[in-house]
């Protein structure tokens, strides 16, 4: 079944709407710009990664009180990015790159998101977001570390 011009687009636009909201996930993270950065999820959103929080009220209590305790500053970089989209909802995962300092000491890490979206009133946001760490190590150790033993970075 072919798709009619008018699809053709809308998925485009869909498309880039989410590389968009996955940007601003960066973006107000690392400013740390919680009431921007909450809004990004569903109001009933989850994330999972360093903690499992669902809800808007949770996820801000977690971004704005328990990261800044793992590091003082922080700078995700995501790319390779895949989606699909199924009406008003869309999967995919997008590989992660994460540059910290906890305590003076410089730390490196990579993994990936695996994401559920939904588009709500006309804009897309996160349904959930689950991060998995491939490692987590101190930068002066280069990338021989691995993934954090528990769900809280020790």
């Amino acid at each position: 079944m072919t798709s009619s011009l008018e699809q053709r687009l809308q998925k485009v636009e869909d498309e880039l709407e989410i590389i968009r909201l996955r940007a601003r996930y960066c973006h107000l993270l690392d400013d740390m710009q919680w009431d921007d950065f909450v809004d990004l999820f569903t109001e009933d959103g989850v994330f999972e990664g360093l903690s499992k929080v669902s809800g808007h009220q949770e996820i801000m209590r977690f971004f704005s009180q328990d990261v800044p305790k793992v590091a003082e500053r922080f700078w995700h970089f995501c790319t390779n990015g895949t989606v699909q989209i199924d009406g008003d909802t869309a999967t995919g995962r997008i590989s992660m790159e994460y540059i910290s300092i906890s305590n003076g000491v410089s730390y490196t890490s990579a993994g990936h998101y695996d994401d559920v979206m939904v588009r709500e009133n006309g804009v897309w946001k996160f349904k959930s977001r689950k991060i998995t760490f491939y490692f987590y190590s101190p930068v002066n150790e280069g990338f021989t570390g691995s993934a954090p033993r528990s769900s809280r970075f020790e």
